[in-house]
């Protein structure tokens, strides 16, 4: 049995939650609970679907939501798909309490864990319970039923959250276990990154697993090019970076990288398109992993364009579910991070660098950014001159900043920069302190945080969820519509 979590229900409705309105709330519980369902006991038998996508903005922050679309709006005259199921009919919306067995704030491996096997696991582990008990997820449970399997991400194929959702390990950082597990379970797709986790060059044991799936019948493919030209059937691994992916930004400002890398669209498209021919359907989780990242490095940048890619996914996956009636999509988040905002009441704003119109201008400045913050400061260092901040600043950004916001940054990269909140000491968030002076852009921090996430769902199954959800509820939520058998 898990844990007595100590963050009892009277604790959140004391720090937080407005205890009257949430306590009628349908599937509200307390998070030391395991539901074995998100309805109340009075509602209907779930309907059935053929198949499961599952879609996860990994460290989307509700801030990182809004900004996403109005970003979208201002430069395309147009909203994001995830927001534009706010106005389709029958789509089911709610918060989702993403707390972990041991933590308020959870990572991508409890969070996944929990939609991946319905329990609650201590932070850091894959599906494997605080008692010591590997619990069976979704991905085998399918495999099992002959249905299809697939996961798909940007960052490497075998991390935490499309870890969650097939594999079973004490610790996330298993990673060359868990690439092992997946050829053993036999995971239908899986394109992302990591390939370090597979070539026997890399790995401590020198097992090519490369070659290991291939000889079970994958077709292992290693560029957006051979990605494309693979047969439209049978197993398919594609890792297409030694670890995570680049982040869309940087990807869309370097046609070479683009030419290898494919975008989450496009193995979101080729996984469903492979998928979609098993005749009793399959399970896919697709997730845009470098939100995450771009949140933990205050890169507003990097997190607004992996955000608009990983809503681009969801678009081909509205594609193919909007015109069928046999496929369950669940869109959400497994953790705030950081928490960043667009701050200001409208009207001008001032910065060091001068006097700037609407605040909404910022998405402008935005969309002239053409490198990453991560990017920016791989090319500088301590002994980086004045001029090379400039210049490098201006070729990722086109922004020209101050002589003390240049020097600023010249003290953090020689760690001399010095905040009352220590994590502004480093490089990265020093400087995206000094972009906020032009963006308006704040963040509460550099980590997960507490917040309760988005969901969003519809086809059938959807209709067991309430306005407020335990993560662990929504395994139950999928194995009841696809039908599957769950061992106690």
């Amino acid at each position: 049995m898990l844990g007595v979590n100590p963050f009892s229900r009277r604790d959140f409705l004391r720090t937080g939650l407005a205890g009257g309105a949430l306590l009628l709330t349908p599937g509200l519980r307390a998070h030391n609970q395991e539901p074995t369902s998100a309805a109340t006991p009075s509602r209907a038998e779930p309907g059935r679907a053929r198949n499961v996508i599952f879609l996860v903005s990994d460290g989307m922050s509700l801030g990182t939501l809004a900004m996403a679309e109005r970003h979208l709006r201002r430069q395309e005259g147009r909203g994001t798909h995830w927001l534009g199921l706010y106005e389709r009919p029958g789509t089911r919306h709610a918060l989702m309490d993403t707390a972990s067995a041991n933590s308020p704030v959870t990572d991508s491996a409890a969070a996944s864990s929990s939609w991946g096997c319905g329990h609650k696991v201590k932070n850091g582990a894959i599906n494997v319970t605080p008692d010591g008990r590997a619990r069976t997820p979704i991905l085998r449970l399918a495999r099992a039923a002959g249905k299809g399997t697939g996961l798909v991400t940007t960052t490497t194929i075998t991390h935490a959250t499309p870890a969650g959702f097939a594999a079973q390990v004490e610790s996330r950082a298993d990673e060359g276990i868990i690439a092992a597990q997946y050829l053993d379970v036999g995971v239908d797709v899986l394109l992302g990154g990591g390939a370090k986790f597979f070539d026997p060059a890399k790995r401590p044991d020198g097992r090519d697993l490369f070659a290991d799936f291939a000889a079970r019948g994958y077709s292992v493919v290693r560029d957006a090019a051979s990605l494309r030209a693979a047969p439209a059937v049978g197993r398919l691994l594609g890792t297409f970076a030694a670890e995570h992916l680049p982040f869309a930004l940087d990807r869309g400002a370097d046609p070479a990288i683009a030419a290898v890398v494919p975008s989450l669209a496009d193995m979101a498209r080729a996984a469903l398109a492979r998928l979609s021919g098993n005749a009793r359907g399959f399970v896919l989780q697709i997730e845009g992993g470098r939100v995450d990242h771009a949140a933990h490095s205050n890169d507003i940048g990097g997190l607004i364009h992996d955000q608009l890619a990983f809503d681009d996914a969801v678009g081909v996956a509205l594609d193919f579910a909007t015109a069928r009636n046999d496929t369950l999509v669940l869109i959400t988040a497994d953790h705030g991070n950081s928490n960043p905002g667009l701050n200001g009441a409208g009207g001008s704003f001032t910065s060091r660098g001068g006097s700037y119109g609407d605040t909404q201008d910022c998405f402008d400045r935005v969309a002239r950014f053409r490198q990453t913050n991560v990017w920016t400061l791989a090319g500088l260092g301590p002994d980086s001159t004045a001029l090379q901040v400039r210049e490098r600043v201006h070729a990722a950004t086109e922004l020209a900043l101050e002589d003390d916001e240049i020097e600023m940054l010249r003290q953090s990269l020689r760690k001399e920069h010095r905040e009352g909140n220590r994590v502004r000491n480093a490089p990265l968030i020093a400087y995206a302190q000094i972009l906020a002076n032009y963006t308006s852009v704040g963040w509460t921090g550099t980590q997960h945080t507490t917040d309760f996430t988005e969901l969003a769902a519809f086809g059938p199954g959807s209709e067991e969820i309430g306005c407020f959800v335990q993560n662990n509820a929504l395994f139950g939520v999928m194995t009841r519509a696809l039908g599957l058998s769950v061992p106690a």
